[in-house]
């Protein structure tokens, strides 16, 4: 969400204290933040697990390093940044997953440039038409294979509420590119959702 003035200032008073030593300001700072950076890691690294230790790196990092908060950057920018630099360097480094096509989730268009229709409409189905379905499950792994950026981009916009500009500055590209990473991001997941409304609709609950 957009950060008001006033939480901008307590977090840079906060940050004046903790670059002289005042553990108490950390923790502060640290208390404040511990949610949005583990759900960084939990959204974007593949293994769940290392999102508590991807938030104590970036945590330590602020107090340590001199470098990872620019006195010219917002401190949630620079946090933020610093989450989403390592969630990256994890991804990349890691060992690659199965390559999966998404493609069949996005919309089709006929040869006229038409919406093709699905042929079921789940938009007004509610949430009862995936109960039992594992919904989370299924949208999350399909995050976990998006292109690295897209999956940021959507991380930030559409969970943790960032502004486009704010996102844009995190991740060190145009508004531009953030709206079209998080419209394709959201076109993927949105065709996952249609996907298995479909199937709910021919399979019955186990």
């Amino acid at each position: 969400m957009p950060m008001n003035p006033c939480e901008a200032q307590v977090d840079e008073v906060l940050v004046q204290r903790m670059r002289r030593g005042d553990g108490v300001a950390f923790a502060a700072l640290a208390t404040r933040y511990w949610n949005a950076v583990h759900r960084i890691g939990w959204n974007m690294l593949p293994d769940p697990s290392a999102a508590g230790e991807l938030a104590e790196e970036t945590l330590l990092s602020a107090l340590r390093s001199a470098e990872a908060l620019p006195r010219d950057v917002p401190f949630r920018t620079s946090l933020y940044r610093q989450a989403m630099s390592q969630s990256l360097i994890r991804i990349h480094s890691g060992p690659s997953s199965d390559p999966r096509s998404l493609a069949g989730f996005l919309p089709r268009f006929d040869v006229h440039g038409r919406l093709e229709s699905s042929g079921t409409d789940w938009s007004e189905a509610g949430e009862a038409a995936f109960v039992g379905r594992d919904v989370g499950v299924r949208v999350r792994q399909t995050l976990q294979h998006l292109d690295a950026l897209d999956r940021a981009a959507f991380v930030l916009r559409e969970i943790e509420q960032l502004s486009v500009e704010d996102a844009a500055a995190v991740l060190g590209i145009s508004p531009e590119s953030i709206r079209q990473r998080v419209h394709r991001a959201s076109l993927i997941l949105t065709g996952l959702l249609g996907d298995l409304f479909e199937r709910s609709t021919r399979e019955p609950l186990s």
